[in-house]
């Protein structure tokens, strides 16, 4: 629960919520109410607990009797929600370098929150990690951060993105009917969190491209980084290392140790500070790579089950089942339909 009481969150996106219920009628008194939160963290750079974030889209939710209040947040930002880095990533040249250069600081918006960017079997995918599964109120912050992304593919790009999609995990909640005509294109129990769009979007060029300012905000990115003493995304550094030897086999933690150039008793520590362990990393690292496998239409099964070190097929189907209730036939037919 540590992690729950530390600065987590930037203070902009709680202004914009604040913002956005000062339109519906209420007020600032109302929607602070019991979160902790001090005028002065509402100032520039000021930062808010996991729990303050958590406590504050709790009182919108019961305010507005709106659990997609996530989504609301979502579609109302813009760029410059973002700051210094909302700035940088204009000055990108294409989607791609935007991509990647919000990956790379998403921990100075939001540290609860890791996002890979890879590209697999033509998709493009935006991997997201959730640092903080236990907090309350959690799925109106993967609401918020999942919206709020697409709309950033799509302002930066001054184009609608129509084969993008978001990937839950979970059951669909109610509170999707409200916007699902408002947000992309959402499948639900699909046991993976992501956001995916076909790989050629990424090379959308942005029309504020600029390399001299680029360099600069990057500067000071790194600056600000360095000054909170924030992570070097770690879990992103493990997760990679673990995609790039899933056909080779995955390392034990001794080796991947010395491949972060670390000693593996530093990174056991470093996991069980975010409150992680290697083993559950590499489980998850197997599934994942094994649900995107069922997901490309040109892999056979059995062919699946060698490509992922499984000496019988039969053993990957009955893991198949264990991690989503269904065989990997009946998965692949359902998310490659083409309703949502």
């Amino acid at each position: 629960m540590h992690k729950l009481y530390k600065d987590d969150v930037h203070v902009e996106y709680a202004v914009a919520l604040l913002q956005l219920l000062e339109q519906k009628g209420i007020s600032h008194e109302q929607a602070l109410a019991g979160t902790g939160i001090r005028d002065e963290q509402l100032e520039d750079g000021g930062r808010l607990t996991t729990h303050q974030d958590a406590l504050l889209l709790t009182n919108a939710v019961r305010l507005t009797n709106d659990p997609g209040i996530g989504y609301q947040i979502g579609l109302h930002s813009t760029v410059t929600w973002h700051g210094m880095l909302g700035y940088g990533l204009m000055s990108c040249a294409t989607l791609r370098d935007a991509l990647e250069l919000w990956t790379n600081f998403l921990d100075l918006r939001t540290t609860t929150f890791n996002l890979r960017l890879i590209e697999r079997d033509g998709f493009a995918e935006l991997i997201v990690h959730d640092l903080a599964p236990r907090a309350p109120m959690r799925f109106c912050a993967v609401d918020r951060l999942m919206t709020m992304t697409t709309r950033l593919c799509e302002q930066l790009s001054q184009r609608l993105l129509p084969g993008m999609e978001i990937w839950h995990r979970g059951l669909e909640p109610l509170h999707y009917a409200r916007y699902r005509k408002r947000v992309v294109a959402t499948r639900f129990e699909t046991n993976l969190s992501l956001i995916r769009f076909p790989v050629a979007d990424l090379d959308t060029p942005l029309t504020n491209a600029n390399g001299s300012t680029l360099r600069y905000i990057k500067a000071q990115c790194e600056r600000e980084r360095a000054r909170l003493r924030r992570s070097d995304d770690l879990v992103v550094r493990v997760m990679d290392l673990l995609q790039s030897h899933e056909r080779s086999g995955y390392p034990g933690i001794e080796e991947s140790a010395k491949m972060l150039c670390m000693s593996s008793r530093t990174l056991k520590r470093k996991l069980q500070r975010l409150g992680l362990n290697f083993r559950g990393l590499v489980d998850d690292a197997r599934k994942d790579a094994v649900l995107r496998d069922v997901l490309n239409p040109v892999l056979r099964m059995d062919e699946i089950a060698v490509r992922m070190g499984y000496a019988d097929p039969a053993n990957l189907t009955r893991a198949f089942r264990r991690w989503t209730g269904e065989s990997p036939s009946k998965y692949r037919a359902r998310l490659l339909s083409t309703g949502t």
